[in-house]
């Protein structure tokens, strides 16, 4: 007698058709959608009962409840939605980042990890929580690079209450998008790092030399301020890499001993699929990774062709 499998039944290594895969993706990412939602609503309901009614029992409830929903629902269908895709068409996904980026080099020359994003700051405040995805090391015309997908978090105290008499802890996000390491692509003399100052600001001209130190700092390997070092050029850079999609803002760029580190708050996702994406269109999913490739490209035409990176003003 055949039984009904659960839904969040690990899925064997037999190659599937669209059509099942479209199936079982659609299912993981429903589910993980409904738990999110769930959860969240729950967890409000918590924060706005302890203001009105101050009941910690029934606070208690729903926000463990919503935790509950999070952890136990939305979290394991994330998962595997994830590992199910990799598995499905991890193949596609290998040939067409080599096929665009040549074979990548074991181990990488050029890491984007934990110990290297500390050591570099890209971000003007420390971060205590970061997260890695979808490392890639390869060559573009000539140009050895590396890219990956990051997030960097911190964790704050702070007071909460009606009376601000109890103390919370939450996590921060300081930057998500992707961090982009560029070997041998600048003047070796050039020794210059910019950062966000994590100022609001839309997206106006920041060519301006006042505005635009009005949301950047500028400074050296040992820590010297060196605003009048930033050349027209370099606020050229800054402006079109802003420009390159409509959700881009800059974190950090550090050109150095000839090497540039990019990290740029983006949307957009490198070798991989934005997050709101259907997944039950499986032909969409192979277009957006392909996609993503080919924005990788032009991100990097764009870079090397800027003349700041020769380290000459106008």
């Amino acid at each position: 007698m055949k039984t009904k499998k659960d839904k969040f039944e690990p899925v064997g290594a037999e190659c599937m058709t669209d059509a099942e895969l479209s199936k079982q993706l659609g299912s993981y990412q429903r589910t993980e959608s409904i738990g999110m939602l769930l959860g969240v609503l729950l967890v409000i309901a918590g924060c706005i009962m302890m203001f009105v009614y101050r009941n910690i029992a029934v606070i208690c409830i729903l926000v463990f409840a919503g935790v509950a929903l999070f952890l136990l629902v939305a979290k394991p269908a994330q998962t595997k939605k994830k590992a199910l895709m990799q598995q499905q068409l991890g193949g596609f996904f290998h040939t067409e980042l080599t096929k665009a980026f040549g074979p990548e080099p074991e181990p990488a020359t050029l890491p984007i990890d934990r110990a290297y994003l500390k050591a570099v700051k890209l971000s003007a405040v420390d971060f205590t929580e970061c997260t890695v995805t979808d490392f890639h090391e390869g060559e573009h015309k000539g140009l050895r690079f590396s890219a990956a997908n990051v997030e960097l978090r911190r964790t704050v105290e702070e007071k909460s209450g009606p009376d601000n008499d109890n103390w919370m802890t939450r996590t921060e996000t300081l930057f998500r998008g992707i961090v982009v390491r560029c070997k041998d692509i600048c003047d070796p003399a050039l020794d210059i790092a910019l950062n966000d100052l994590f100022q609001e600001r839309k997206k106006d001209d920041i060519t301006d030399p006042a505005a635009f130190r009005k949301y950047f700092a500028a400074h050296t390997a040992d820590g010297r301020e060196v605003n009048d070092l930033v050349t027209p050029q370099l606020r050229d850079l800054v402006q079109k890499l802003e420009a390159s999609s409509g959700s881009a803002k800059l974190c950090g760029l550090i050109l150095r001993d000839g090497d540039l580190t990019l990290a740029l708050n983006t949307r957009y996702v490198f070798a991989g699929v934005p997050e709101e994406l259907d997944l039950r269109d499986i032909d969409g999913i192979r277009k957006w990774f392909t996609a993503s490739l080919t924005g990788m490209g032009n991100l990097l035409d764009l870079i090397t062709e800027s003349p700041a990176l020769t380290g000459a003003a106008e």
